[in-house]
């Protein structure tokens, strides 16, 4: 009985006709992303102890990215800053903070070879206890592509939200929802061409037309309810970035200093690869990984990894997982490392269109060699609440 429930929990939450349409079919190169949050978490104890004791974090992510045809190029940049007093008698305030910024470009190089590019990084970061600003450029030459599926996933969502309040007369088809999803995807040429301000009006004639086209508007035109569905789904929704594909990527560049201070303009190699798969139609794994050796008195080794899924439970709730991987290696006398494993799992709840409220699970187990500091031999866990404000 517990299995026929499932199943049938399963077959009513999706659409039958979305069931047969994937994410990787989904390859239009014209697409773009943009994100922008504030996430910020803070915790005082007070009672039983000789002052308040507290600790706080801010941290502001963008993440912006943009497909053309024959080229893909986005922005990236985090800024943290956090501060804490423990409880004792003269137990000062601790502040920290720090800020990344970064750019990059993928540019294909013919229709005789669509899947090899050549690229470029920039990159930027400063932390307030660091030795030293990191700061480096790399080119190179790639290989693969990662297509961005999120104007698909946001047709789907679309047409759910249109079925939920009685809006559609029949379920499109998995091509007319592919037709769907390339003028989604067309936003920014929509708003270059008609303006900020009345750029919608054209967007959402033209998703119109898609929908008459299929006979799936009760009154053959979009009604007012559906207008605001439209701008619910487009606009006040939060939705993960939904990719698929791989890309590998080898160069060389230079690295001007790095937050060790063991770097001065020294020749660096880099070695990265891209994973993203979606898992039906709500989930989605990406995983990231790089590999960067430079070359100065010390050669120091840089391996990060970082593999993420997230599930979208409801339009409301997401499930977010991640494992960080860490390693610096210096070939010096001390043969010195630093290795740190993050383990964390939560979940998003967006109270309103703009404001999430994050139940966070973290476990981190952090090592160096030669061993000084004893006090992180053990595995260091959490459970934090924090606020996020979506600002796109």
């Amino acid at each position: 009985m517990k299995n026929s429930s499932t199943v049938l929990l399963v077959a009513t939450a999706f659409p039958l006709n979305a069931m047969a349409l994937d994410l990787i079919t989904y390859e239009n190169p014209e697409s773009s992303f943009e994100s922008a949050y504030v996430d910020f978490n803070a915790n005082a104890n007070a009672g039983n102890q000789d002052q308040t004791s507290f600790n706080s974090l801010i941290d502001v992510q963008y993440s912006l990215r943009r497909s053309e045809e024959k080229r893909v190029w986005g922005l990236r940049g985090n800024a943290v800053s956090n501060a804490s007093r423990g409880p004792n008698d003269g137990d000062k305030t601790n502040s920290e903070y720090g800020f990344e910024v970064g750019a990059y470009t993928d540019v294909y190089f013919n229709e005789a070879r669509p899947k090899l590019f050549y690229f470029g990084d920039v990159s930027y970061a400063h932390e307030s206890s660091a030795a030293d600003d990191n700061i480096g450029v790399t080119a190179g030459i790639g290989y693969g592509r990662v297509w961005n599926a999120t104007p698909l996933a946001k047709a789907l969502r679309i047409q759910e939200a249109f079925k939920s309040h009685g809006l559609l007369s029949q379920d499109l088809t998995d091509e007319q929802l592919m037709q769907l999803a390339d003028v989604i995807a067309r936003e920014d040429e929509y708003r270059v061409t008609h303006g900020v301000e009345d750029y919608k009006g054209a967007w959402y004639t033209d998703m119109e037309a898609v929908m008459v086209g299929a006979n799936a508007l009760p009154s053959g035109s979009l009604s007012a309810l559906a207008t605001v569905k439209l701008d619910d789904v487009l606009f006040n929704e939060p939705i993960s970035a939904r990719r698929h594909g791989w890309v590998v990527r080898a160069g060389a560049g230079f690295q001007s200093s790095d937050f060790s201070g063991l770097t001065d303009n020294d020749p660096k190699l880099t070695f990265q690869a891209e994973y993203a798969k979606p898992v039906g139609l709500r989930g989605q794994w990406i995983n990231l990984f790089s590999y960067e050796p430079i070359f100065g008195s010390n050669t120091v080794h840089t391996v990060q990894n970082r593999l993420s899924y997230t599930h979208e439970i409801s339009d409301r709730i997401d499930w977010v997982n991640g494992l960080d991987t860490l390693i610096l290696q210096a070939d010096d006398r001390n043969d010195s490392r630093f290795t740190s494993n993050t383990l964390s799992s939560g979940f998003n709840f967006h109270v309103t269109n703009t404001i999430d409220l994050a139940l966070t699970f973290a476990a981190i187990k952090t090592s160096e060699r030669p061993n000084v500091d004893r006090t992180n031999d053990e595995v260091s866990t959490s459970a934090v609440i924090g606020v996020k404000y979506r600002l796109k």
